[in-house]
Parts: structure tokens; sequence; C-alpha cells
């Protein structure tokens, strides 16, 4: 995820409390805070087709091996 010193890592932990925990280095807080920027700026017209999410999960290769859950960041302007 990223290439060389920019490489962001993110992970998905589920503590013993049973909280979610996201866990990163700088760049890939960075790269979330990014994502949930893009979704923020969406219209409320964008917001009802498929660019409304975005998904974190192992095998789209976004989060680190070992996170104990997927995430969906999602936009909602009815909230």
């Amino acid at each position: 995820m990223g290439t060389g010193e920019n490489e962001y890592k993110l992970k998905i932990l589920e503590n013993k409390s049973g909280e979610v925990e996201i866990v990163g280095n700088q760049e890939g807080l960075r790269f979330l805070a990014n994502v949930c920027k893009n979704l923020s700026d969406l219209s409320d017209e964008e917001a009802k087709t498929a660019a409304n999410h975005y998904h974190f999960a192992e095998f789209f290769g976004n989060l680190e091996e070992g996170s104990a859950k997927e995430l969906i960041v999602l936009y909602d302007p009815d909230l």
C-alpha cells in the first residue's frame, strides 16, 4: 500500500473489550482521513450512488494482514 517511504499501513482490530481499533502509521491515518474528506465532499446526489462509500479489507489490499475486521466508510446525507 504505497511504495517505499510513503507506504501506508492500516489495520482494523478488535480489542479485549470488544471495541474496534483503527491502527495505522502516519501515512495510513492520512489515507483514512483523505477517504473521509473525499466522501464528505460528495454532493447529496452523488451520495445516492455507489461513490458514497469506501471498503477497507485485506482482500482489497488496503488493510494489513491480520486485520480482524473489514471496514466500510459510508457517507449518508440523511443522517
